[in-house]
C-alpha cells in the first residue's frame, strides 16, 4: 500500500469516527434521558414531608411535541413524585406555543400530590411566544401548573409546612427576591426555585434551605478529564449537580433540553428526583 493510499484510508476512519460522533451528539444522547437519584438531608424538614420525592426539571426548550418530551413524561409516571418543579426555559426560537401547553397540561394529568410549580427562565424573557410577560403568563393558563413570578407557596398545614419561593430569572435581571418574600412568614423549611444558579449566595445568606436551579445545560458538550467546554452567563461557575453553602444546599440539573447547538456529548438530559429526608 502506497504512502498516497495509507493517508487516504486513515482520513476515511477519520472522518467516518466523526460522522459517527456527530450523529450520536445530535440524534442519540439528546433524548437519552437519565433519571437520576439523589437523599438530601435536613433537620429542618417538617415530619409530614420526611420522604417526600421532588421532581426537579429545567430548559426543556420545547421547539415542538416530540419523542424528548413524551419520554420525559412516561418517566416521571413511571416515578410518582410527589412534586414537580421546572425552573425555566420553557421557550426556544420558533417554539410553538401549543406545543408547551400540551406538555404542561400532559403534566397536570400526572396529579402530583403536591402539584407542578414553575418558574421562568431567560429564553421565556427572549423569544416569541414569550413577547411579553402577558403572553408568558398565558402559556400557563388553565395548565394546572402554578407559575412563580417572584411569588410563594406553601404546602402542608400549621407547624408542617415548607414554603416555595419562586423568583423570575436572576441573569435577565428580573429577579426580586425581596418581592418574592413579600407577605409571607418564615417556615422551618424553605425552597428557593430559580433558573440561572447566580443567586445561591444570597440564598445562602438568608438561610434557604434548599436551592433548585438549571440554565447551565451542565455545560450541554462535556470531556472526560476536562468538564464542560463552555457555560452559559449567570452560570457563576455552578456547572452541574450539588453545591453546598453555609446554611443552603443547591441541585443544578442538567436540564432536558438543548439550546444554541442541538448536541450534547457527556452530558445527557436529566430528571433530577431528589428525596427529601428529615435528619442532620
Amino acid at each position: 500500500m502506497g504512502w498516497t493510499a495509507r493517508i487516504s484510508r486513515r482520513f476515511v476512519i477519520a472522518l467516518t469516527l466523526l460522522l459517527l460522533l456527530l450523529f450520536y451528539a445530535w440524534l442519540v444522547e439528546p433524548n437519552w434521558i437519565e433519571v437520576t437519584q439523589h437523599e438530601v438531608r435536613f433537620k429542618t424538614l417538617p415530619e409530614e414531608f420526611n420522604g417526600l420525592v421532588m421532581a426537579h426539571l429545567s430548559d426543556l426548550h420545547i421547539r415542538k411535541y416530540g419523542n424528548r418530551e413524551s419520554r420525559t413524561l412516561t418517566l416521571l409516571a413511571e416515578a410518582k413524585p410527589g412534586i414537580v418543579v421546572v425552573t425555566g426555559d420553557f421557550t426556544l426560537e420558533r417554539s410553538d406555543p401549543a406545543a408547551i401547553q400540551r406538555f404542561l397540561r400532559d403534566l397536570r394529568d400526572l396529579h402530583p400530590p403536591f402539584g407542578i410549580w414553575a418558574v421562568l427562565g431567560n429564553h421565556d424573557h427572549w423569544y416569541p411566544p414569550a413577547e411579553n410577560d402577558a403572553a408568558v403568563r398565558m402559556l400557563f393558563k388553565d395548565t394546572g401548573v402554578a407559575l412563580l413570578v417572584n411569588q410563594w407557596g406553601r404546602l402542608g398545614k400549621g407547624p408542617d409546612t415548607i414554603s416555595l419561593i419562586g423568583v423570575d430569572d436572576p441573569f435577565s435581571g428580573y429577579a426580586d427576591l425581596a418581592a418574592a418574600l413579600k407577605g409571607t412568614q418564615r417556615t422551618p423549611f424553605a425552597v428557593l426555585l430559580t433558573h440561572s444558579p447566580q443567586i445561591f449566595m444570597k440564598a445562602d445568606l438568608m438561610k434557604f434551605d434548599l436551592v433548585l436551579a438549571g440554565h447551565t445545560h451542565g455545560g450541554q458538550i462535556r470531556l472526560p478529564g476536562i468538564g464542560a467546554l463552555w457555560l452559559p452567563d449567570g452560570s457563576e461557575g455552578y456547572e452541574s449537580g450539588w453545591f453546598y453553602g453555609q446554611s443552603a444546599q443547591m441541585y443544578v440539573t442538567r436540564g432536558v433540553g438543548t439550546s444554541i447547538l442541538p448536541f450534547r456529548f457527556f452530558c445527557r438530559p436529566e430528571i433530577a428526583l431528589i428525596t427529601l429526608k428529615r435528619g442532620q
